[in-house]
């Protein structure tokens, strides 16, 4: 079983909602999948069940996973949707980096020289 360790600079279900999303973008959960219940996510993430919920409700109204009455929570079988979300993720992040970088004073340009020479030093 994963330890899961939760940081103050957002709500914790906002932190398992990533998490998840970033299982399912990456196809760590695939299509179609079959979710564990609400009970043994709270068990995992050793959180109340409600926080769970909450997570989930995120994804559900993201599309990423969807409710089958009697059966249980599943993953989109939407691939260009997870595709999308996948990407917006990337956008994200690099954004982030950039503007992290940015503040430090160097310029895109540099940046991007950064990373080049980091790739050839691999």
């Amino acid at each position: 079983m994963m330890t899961y360790k939760f940081s103050n600079d957002k709500p914790i279900f906002v932190q398992i909602y990533e998490q998840i999303q970033s299982e399912i973008v990456s196809n760590k959960l695939s299509h179609g999948q079959k979710l564990p219940s609400v009970r043994v996510l709270a068990e995992q993430y050793k959180v109340n069940p409600n926080t769970i919920q909450k997570a989930l409700s995120l994804l559900e109204d993201k599309g990423l996973i969807y409710t089958d009455r009697t059966n249980g929570k599943f993953v989109s079988h939407s691939k260009n949707l997870i595709s999308e979300t996948h990407e917006q993720i990337i956008e994200t992040k690099i954004n982030s980096f950039f503007e992290e970088m940015q503040k430090l004073g160097y310029t895109e340009k540099e940046i991007i020289k950064l990373i080049k020479k980091r790739e050839k030093n691999k």
